[in-house]
């Protein structure tokens, strides 16, 4: 993990992804990418020439705002030590993390959110937060709050175990190799569906077998829903780190697909870690 990219719009809420990325940044030594996504005043005509001086007085306002942001982001004593790159776009905002992950090599994203409504800013709310948590091929993590122990040694992965997962496992065994936490292995169990605890507990040590699992357990937990499952269980056994394997798709594909995935994110007060299936 050497690369992380943190979209803000320098607001509370990005400010504390831009913290958690810090600290993962010092336990890795990896570089941070801070991307704001700008919006620039529509020239009447769209060519340079004909620009209002009203038009580019606003645009090199804006321009020197975004950039006095920056300077008071990286002045800031979380930072110390840690590599940052600023970067800015004028595209959308999933497009641009989109590019500025493939351009730079990202290995995970780091992104603010605030409530149900998703991200806090004009640019980060509605389909933005689906999008980007069902369709980004680096893992990401989602955070509400300022996470007061980032240290991580207790991590949820919240899955159905099947062979599907098991090949985009690798970054959140990584992600718990590297705090040297320890994986509460869960399967919910919701109204309607049933399974032999024994069937699905052997299930669940096979998969932590073949990943090579040292520091974990397995659990199976009886909810109203997948959601509500993961948050009680999360809040009874006070994890520090949620993690899901996402399938990227509406619909019943897998135990998380993207609708109950984005839930999950908009919904618990922890940091979620999700994986697209590969």
């Amino acid at each position: 993990m050497k690369k992380i990219l943190v979209p803000t719009d320098f607001s509370e809420f990005a400010l504390n992804a831009c913290k958690l990325a810090a600290s993962i940044a010092k336990k890795t030594e990896a570089e941070v990418y801070f991307l704001h996504v700008a919006t620039m005043p529509t020239y009447e005509s769209g060519i340079l020439p004909f620009q209002t001086q009203q038009d580019m007085a606003e645009g090199i306002h804006i321009l020197k705002m975004i950039k006095k942001h920056f300077a008071d982001l990286f002045a800031m004593d979380f930072l110390k030590g840690v590599k940052c790159i600023e970067a800015v776009s004028f595209d959308g905002v999933y497009e641009s993390i989109t590019d500025q992950a493939k351009k730079h090599g990202i290995d995970l994203i780091v992104m603010g959110t605030h409530g149900t409504s998703g991200f806090v800013s004009d640019y980060f709310i509605g389909s933005n937060t689906d999008k980007v948590v069902r369709m980004s091929e680096v893992p990401v993590i989602a955070i509400k709050d300022e996470v007061e122990n980032n240290t991580f040694e207790h991590i949820l992965f919240a899955g159905d175990f099947s062979e599907k997962i098991d090949q985009s496992f690798a970054p959140i065994k990584e992600f718990a190799e590297l705090f040297d936490a320890k994986l509460e292995l869960l399967h919910v169990v919701t109204k309607g569906e049933f399974f032999y605890t024994g069937p699905l507990t052997k299930r669940m040590n096979e998969f932590a077998e073949s990943q090579g699992l040292k520091k974990y357990e397995c659990h199976v937990f009886n909810a109203e829903s997948v959601q509500t499952g993961i948050n009680e269980f999360a809040s009874m056994h006070d994890v520090d780190l949620i993690c899901t394997v996402t399938s990227g798709r509406r619909g019943l594909a897998l135990l998380f697909n993207g609708s109950v995935t984005t839930d999950i994110v908009n919904k618990v007060h922890r940091p979620v870690l999700t994986v697209k299936v590969k």
